[in-house]
C-alpha cells in the first residue's frame, strides 16, 4: 500500500525495467472498486488513531478513510477540505457507499465516471501562486513569489510588492493550486 516514500522508491527501482513500466495505469473498474471498498470497509486502526489524534472523531476518520479508499494522507486532506460541513460530507459518503448495493450497479453513474470513481468530488483546481527564480543560475539571484489576489497577479520580491503585468507562468519552480468547489 502507501507505506512510505522509501518503499515506493524501492518498488520503482525493482520494476523500472518492466516492459509496461511507462504504460498508463488501467482505469478503475469494478475489480478496483471492490478492492477499494473492502479496504475502506475495515478501516486500519492505526489510520483511525492518527486521524483522531488530529481532533476528529472515530466516525469522521472512518468515513474519510472510506471516501479515500483507505489512504491516510488523502483522508486527512479530505477531512480538512470538508471541515465546513463535515456531517453532510460524511452522509454523502455513506449514501454513495450504499448506492451501488441498492442499485446493483458496480461502478455508479456511467455518465460521470469521475464522480462515480472519486467520492470527494471532481478534481478542478485553479492556479493561485507560484515561486520562480530570478538570476542567471541557481548559484546567484534569488527566489520570488507571485500570488493571485483579486484576479491580479502580485509579485512578492523581498520587501518589494507590486502588481505583475506579465507574470512568468512558464518559469515557475513550485506551483500552488486551490481546489475549485463546484
Amino acid at each position: 500500500g502507501n507505506s512510505s516514500a522509501e518503499a515506493s522508491m524501492e518498488w520503482v527501482f525493482a520494476h523500472m525495467e518492466d516492459p509496461d513500466f511507462n504504460d498508463p495505469l488501467p482505469p478503475p473498474g469494478p475489480a478496483a472498486a471492490a478492492t477499494g471498498a473492502a479496504a475502506a470497509a475495515a478501516a486500519d486502526p492505526e489510520s483511525v488513531a492518527m486521524l483522531t489524534s488530529m481532533g476528529f472523531t472515530a466516525e469522521q476518520a472512518e468515513g474519510a478513510l472510506k471516501a479515500t479508499q483507505g489512504a491516510l494522507d488523502r483522508a486527512a486532506d479530505w477531512l480538512f477540505s470538508h471541515a465546513d460541513d463535515l456531517d453532510a460530507a460524511l452522509a454523502s459518503v455513506s449514501a454513495a457507499a450504499a448506492e451501488p448495493a441498492n442499485s446493483g450497479a458496480a461502478g455508479g453513474d456511467a455518465s460521470n465516471p469521475v464522480e462515480a470513481t472519486f467520492l470527494d468530488g471532481a478534481a478542478d483546481y485553479e492556479l493561485v501562486g507560484f515561486v520562480s527564480h530570478m538570476g542567471g543560475n541557481t548559484g546567484c539571484g534569488h527566489y520570488v513569489c507571485h500570488i493571485k489576489k483579486e484576479g491580479r497577479w502580485v509579485l512578492y520580491n523581498d520587501e518589494k510588492v507590486a502588481v505583475s503585468q506579465k507574470p512568468p507562468l512558464d518559469l515557475g519552480y513550485l506551483y500552488i493550486y486551490k481546489r475549485v468547489e463546484a
